[in-house]
């Protein structure tokens, strides 16, 4: 046998089986030409796919090894004037949210599709109008049953256009215009969004957080539902907030949120806080701030703390995850940009500079708290990733769940040829680092921000590589 072949083969073996995981990579695809894609996830014992190849849609199937098994297009959807807003993963089928633009008039439009890719239902959802000036810019937020959806329309700073959607029964919820506060767009952090499996609506938007108005810094958490519309004020006292996320908790029928406070700057944050608030009864909250002690502060430093140097710089909150018992754990991820100047390479502004963007996606901490909003303990998990002009596609981490323990999924490097770990977090703060994947000969470039996770022990994570697109099934 050929010695290099018998070297690949090693390799390949090495990369798939190494460390107790499984690695299952499908064939490479040629996607220069496609404007996106998005992983639907498993439906029976398919794995879908689908394509947007700006003027065709394609769903392909793949088997439990990887292996394509079909692909069909999708001619119901028009070819011409058309923007996929999400493809939504179901249990037995998925849909594709669509606008579509016709005879001056915006649409927005949901096509349901069984396993096999065939059109089961198709439903018109809103006509946004003749908008000329103003053509419709849609976002969408998910509940955590994925079976309720809100698009909104933000294209505005006086209005915005929300409208809930049941998959499962096919209907609209309800459909509302807010009118909003014209300051509000020019918060450093204007809205927070949370949706619950009922479709009952959270928009959380933030009032004077400002060092010169903190006596009158508050929340303002507007509920919509189809029975109508409410607003509560929390007072949040005089902490700074720089970053935060919510998430409607149905077990327990509260709203929850998590997130950091700074005392002096916005880049540094210096504690954290836990919010939590009765859905029924909205004057049953909590509210607990907690400043970050100096033996977290060194383990995130990894050394000793001066006076001056307290806090966690570029801190941002990437995750909360609910508990049973009412309490969550936040996960926040320390990254930023730097944008640079140089005469070298193509793309010359007028004074002979091109912009270069640097992105650094560095250490994880997670904090744990109690229904009662009490830290229980803190986590720093490190890394370091760097890149350069590539809007962070490779860095962060993807978030695998079990019920016994978290995973934490990321690239060690971000370059051609790389390792991939993991950290395995148990519910008590404890943790573990290992090697996952080792792409050298692999042709793989891992998109863990993009994985989705399709059951209690597997994830898709897509790699690009050379603008080819491969799937890797990692099973744990």
């Amino acid at each position: 046998m050929d010695r290099k072949f018998l070297l690949f083969l090693i390799s390949a073996f090495y990369t798939c089986f190494s460390y107790g995981q499984k690695a299952v990579i499908s064939e490479s695809l040629m996607i220069r030409n496609d404007y996106g894609y998005e992983i639907i996830g498993r439906l029976r014992d398919r794995i879908l796919l689908f394509r947007d190849k700006f003027n065709e849609y394609e769903v392909q199937a793949y088997d439990n090894q990887m292996q394509l098994s079909w692909s069909r297009n999708l001619e119901d959807l028009e070819r011409r004037g058309v923007q996929i807003v999400g493809v939504i993963p179901g249990k037995n089928d998925f849909s594709v949210v669509h606008k579509i633009r016709r005879r001056g008039h915006t649409y927005l439009r949901i096509h349901k599709y069984d396993p096999g890719a065939n059109l089961i239902d198709s439903m018109l959802i809103k006509d946004y109008g003749e908008r000329v000036f103003s053509p419709p810019a849609l976002g969408i937020v998910m509940s955590d049953d994925r079976n309720c959806f809100v698009i909104f329309n933000d294209a505005t700073r006086e209005t915005m256009e929300l409208t809930c959607f049941q998959l499962d029964k096919m209907q609209i919820l309800w459909d509302k215009t807010l009118d909003m506060e014209v300051t509000d767009r020019y918060e450093p952090d204007p809205f927070e969004m949370a949706l619950g499996n009922h479709g009952d609506y959270y928009l959380v938007s933030e009032k004077n957080n400002r060092r010169s108005k903190l006596d009158d810094h508050n929340y303002h958490i507007l509920h919509i539902n189809a029975s109508g519309n409410d607003i509560t004020k929390v007072p949040l006292g005089e902490y700074r907030t720089i970053d935060s996320k919510f998430k409607v908790d149905d077990l327990n029928n509260r709203l929850t949120g998590v997130g950091v406070w700074g005392d002096r700057s916005r880049n540094r944050a210096n504690g954290t806080f836990f919010f939590s608030m009765n859905l029924t009864n909205k004057n049953d909250q909590i509210l607990q701030y907690e400043e970050f002690d100096e033996k977290f502060l060194s383990i995130m430093r990894q050394r000793e703390v001066g006076e001056d140097a307290k806090g966690v710089l570029d801190s941002e909150v990437r995750d909360v995850v609910l508990r049973q018992d009412g309490g969550a754990l936040m996960i926040a991820e320390r990254n930023h940009e730097v944008q640079r100047g140089t005469a070298a390479g193509r793309g010359f502004f007028r004074d002979g500079m091109r912009m270069i963007v640097d992105y650094y996606y560095d250490d994880l901490f997670a904090i744990a708290f109690s229904p009662k909003g009490m830290p229980q303990w803190k986590t720093a998990l490190h890394k370091k990733q760097y890149s350069q002009d590539d809007e962070g596609t490779f860095s962060s981490y993807f978030l695998l769940k079990t019920p016994e323990n978290l995973r934490f999924l990321f690239n060690d490097e971000i370059k051609y040829e790389n390792t991939c770990s993991e950290y395995v977090l148990s519910p008590a703060g404890e943790f573990d680092r290992n090697g996952i994947l080792n792409t050298v000969n692999q042709g793989l470039r891992m998109r863990f921000r993009d994985a989705l996770q399709i059951s209690s022990s597997e994830c898709l994570v897509p790699s690009e590589f050379r603008n080819r697109l491969k799937l890797v099934l990692l099973r744990f």
